[in-house]
């Protein structure tokens, strides 16, 4: 069986394909500095994000945020009804008068 023109040709490109493999070129330092530096320079600018969203995803979003809303008006309720009353006695009274000096007023009378 004889070679044809064509897989001579191919034979001939192999060994020159070969000795190119064996010696790979290799790019200079300045020209990896240049091409790091060009590609630092295109790199995008992290985007800004807003305090309040960071700490609404930090918190675990919406959700979560309205239920810590409505437990905090649950306790603001809680904490209203609870609240001794100004007919308690003196010491109560001076207690609520120190947490909430406008009610001196209410409770002037109860002395």
């Amino acid at each position: 069986m004889s070679m044809s023109d064509e897989d001579r040709a191919a034979l001939r490109l192999e060994s020159y394909f070969e000795a190119a493999r064996a010696h790979p070129p290799v790019p200079s330092a300045a020209l990896m500095a240049s091409v790091l530096r060009a590609a630092e320079t295109m790199q995008p600018a992290p985007p800004r994000v807003p305090l309040a969203a960071r700490l609404r995803a930090a918190s675990g979003g919406w959700p979560v945020l309205a239920g810590l809303a409505a437990a905090a008006a649950a306790l603001g309720v809680w904490i209203g009804a609870a609240l001794p009353g100004a007919n308690g006695g003196a010491t109560e009274a001076a207690y609520l008068v120190d947490v909430a000096p406008e009610l001196a007023f209410v409770l002037a009378g109860d002395f």
